[in-house]
């Protein structure tokens, strides 16, 4: 026979929720209580462990002490409905403080005080750490932890410890193999508990208002539409949920007689039989509903539970529909990233592959990369592609405005907040996917709330006391290292970990020169001059670019030459002045000279092509052969490619690769601070003038005869 172990944080609350499971479960199944405060064993007796919350289980996680080998429940628990009593007999409008240990629990304590219908009650919470109260809330409710109260409360009410909410109930009957007819019975014991107690509460206020929300914050978390009405047809509960399946408006509902809000004879038929419970199909004008009936006990009260069975298909075609007017929709797919280099070909191959999964991603890559690009494609690529796509730049926000996009606020939680308050973006994102760029910006304090998010998939909003659950898919990117950044303190380890699940590096435009042809014809037509004819010194030049903005200055550059060419096509005359390039106009010249022997031939072959080619280095254009030559060459070189070509010769004869890294390391021992990236745009440079070359295999970059005699020449001048 089956067992459980229920472990709280303290021995209190392990007594009540052990008394309160006995109820349902009798002393057939045996339950083993341990607290954190108490001391919890190397071994856990029970075949299903019941943990009280999740910070109990974040707690034994940290401890060690989490029994992984068997099955887990996470409670969801609600205050002691009858414990309310004390709390009607406060009158409209008295300041009460409401006390926990956590923001949290504070939070759902008093969510679930107002569902009850105690919200003519001025609360406010409050927990350790925050200042002293205002002495005017003299009241302090707490639930089982009066020790927590502030000196300023004059007045204190125990509500006692928290309990299991039914749908905590109704899972452990389950996973304990309780019949499902024994769990329908034992949900009727507690409906008919809490009608009863809502029932003697109406004796001191409105009767309608009270059972009607009391019934409601147990049972709007099934999501249907709920009907609870007397022998006589008089309507005591109907739920938003079922007054929008049968398009009720206006007062209809609570108080009226079913006759009144139910039209489909069948259906009032079906709900006027008392004879026990039943379920039936039925057709609404807003879809078909499975309903189900059953008789509280003592036949005082009959439940209706309305289940809405809508066509998935035509629900989600809507919400797409609304999403695209709202535009909260991803505005690029995979076809859309440009570039066949064996970078970007592994970037492709990695994004499509973290779409196909549910895992919060972390894009890497410098700005301009496309970091939002791929986030876009990743999301039309995922299951959640009819969801909505939403993307912010935290790297533009104060510290207070992320908070209230990313969360969103209630009616007066700050000098200006909008009236009625605003759903943040967690909210809107509900279904789908939200990009937040430039992550590593965000403070500590928005760090924290993040990982609570992407931990428990629930929000609050700012200056509110309701959580609501949220279904969102992070992609997070940074131009940051993070992981540096979290091991100096600067960004939650935790946080890191968990964005980190999918990783993602987008390769810098330097790394990829290759792709320029490819980009420069999608940006042409992005720009509504698809094919237009590019020289290919043109494309050399632009290859010569280290392109610290990346892919967006590219565009940005090819923008202003669209726009101030003369003739059909891009040539060397068009583009940007002042240096941008190599930093002199003699630089230019240069690059022009470099393909001068082979410009006939590229530009008849331009001329049959249907946009810009790759440019590949001639044979005719390499320098010549001789010492002159040679010497001329290199007094044109710019002062970083005279390094880097001796640094490759120094490697050549040490017997050494020429890769990027020696290459950077080679000229920061002459003083020259290049980097990885600038000795690769600097090989670039030097192989389209002849002086490298490359070959695949181990062999790598090498000097040409060429560039060896002009490294010797400029070798020889420094000495």
């Amino acid at each position: 026979m089956m067992s459980v172990a229920l472990i709280s944080g303290s021995d209190s609350t392990v007594t009540a929720l052990s008394k309160q499971l006995s109820e349902y479960i009798g002393d057939k199944i045996p339950i083993h209580g341990y607290s954190l405060n108490g001391g919890i064993p190397d071994i856990v007796e029970g075949e299903l462990v019941v943990l009280s919350s999740t910070l109990v289980y974040e707690d034994l996680k940290r401890l060690g002490r989490l029994p992984t080998d068997r099955e887990i429940i996470i409670a969801t628990r609600v205050l002691d409905s009858e414990a309310l009593e004390q709390l009607v007999a406060l009158e409209p409008g008295t300041r009460a403080l409401f006390v926990n240990d956590t923001p949290e629990t504070v939070a759902e304590c008093l969510g679930s005080l107002r569902d009850l219908g105690l919200n003519y009650i001025d609360w406010r919470g409050w927990y350790p750490g925050l200042p002293a109260p205002d002495p005017a809330y003299s009241i302090a409710v707490v639930a089982g932890e009066p020790d927590l109260v502030p000196s300023s409360a004059t007045t204190i009410i125990d509500m006692g410890n928290r309990i299991f909410d039914f749908g905590t109930i109704a899972e452990i009957l389950g996973r304990l193999g309780i019949p499902n007819a024994d769990i329908g019975r034992y949900s009727r014991r507690y409906l008919a508990r809490i009608v009863s107690l809502a029932r003697r509460l109406a004796r001191s206020t409105e009767e309608a208002r009270l059972l009607s929300g009391h019934l409601g914050s147990v049972i709007d978390s099934l999501r249907n539409g709920i009907l609870v009405y007397a022998p006589d047809g008089r309507v005591s509960v109907c739920n938003e949920e079922l007054r929008d399946l049968l398009s009720l408006r206006g007062t209809a509902g609570v108080g009226s007689p079913l006759s009144s809000i139910i039209r489909q004879r069948e259906l009032l038929e079906f709900l006027e039989c008392r004879c026990g419970e039943d379920e039936n199909v039925f057709r609404l004008p807003s879809g078909s509903v499975v309903v189900r009936r059953f008789d509280l006990a003592g036949g005082e009260h009959t439940v209706a539970v309305f289940r809405n069975e809508l066509d998935q298909a035509a629900e989600a075609e809507r919400q797409v529909h609304e999403y695209r007017r709202r535009g909260h929709v991803a505005k690029w797919a995979m076809d859309d990233i440009v570039g066949d280099s064996p970078t970007m070909r592994e970037a492709r191959r990695v994004a499509t592959r973290l779409a196909a999964t549910e895992l919060s991603i972390l894009i890497n890559g410098e700005s301009g990369t496309g970091k939002e690009l791929f986030a876009s494609a990743i999301h039309a690529a995922s299951a959640r592609a009819s969801g909505p796509f939403l993307a912010v730049n935290l790297g533009s926000l104060s510290d207070d405005l992320i908070e209230s996009e990313l969360f969103g606020y209630e009616e007066g939680a700050f000098t200006g907040a909008k009236k009625g308050g605003k759903a943040g973006l967690f909210e809107l994102a509900d279904g789908g996917t939200l990009f937040l760029d430039e992550i590593g910006s965000i403070s500590a304090k928005v760090q924290t709330r993040l990982l609570r998010v992407l931990q428990e998939k629930e929000v609050m909003r700012v200056g509110g006391a309701d959580i609501k659950r949220v279904d969102v898919r992070i992609i997070a990117a940074t131009k940051e290292d993070l992981l540096g950044k979290s091991r100096s303190g600067g960004f939650r380890e935790d946080l890191y970990f968990r964005l980190k699940m999918g990783w993602l590096r987008i390769p810098a435009l330097r790394e990829r020169l290759e792709d320029i042809p490819a980009l420069v014809v999608r940006i042409a037509a992005l720009e509504g001059v698809a094919g237009i004819a590019v020289a290919p010194e043109v494309l050399a030049a632009l290859a010569s670019r280290d392109w610290p903005g990346n892919v967006r200055e590219l565009r940005n550059a090819l923008t202003y030459m669209l726009a101030i060419r003369e003739g059909e096509g891009l040539s060397l005359r068009d583009l940007p002045d002042g240096g941008y390039f190599s930093g002199t106009d003699t630089d230019r010249a240069v690059a022009a000279r470099a393909v001068a022997a082979h410009a006939h031939a590229a530009r008849a072959d331009a001329a049959h092509a249907d946009g810009p080619r790759a440019y590949e280095p001639p044979a005719a254009a390499r320098p010549q052969d001789s010492s002159a030559a040679c010497s001329d060459e290199g007094a044109a070189l710019q002062e970083t490619d005279r390094i880097v070509l001796l640094a490759i010769s120094g490697l050549e004869a040490t017997g050494k690769h020429a890769g990027r890294a020696l290459v950077a390391e080679r000229a920061s021992a002459r003083g020259y601070c290049l980097g990885e990236g600038g000795a690769r745009s600097a090989m670039v440079r030097l192989a389209m003038q002849g002086y490298l070359e490359s070959s695949k295999g181990r062999g790598g970059t090498k000097l040409t005869a060429s560039g060896r005699r002009l490294a010797a020449i400029l070798a020889a001048s420094t000495h």
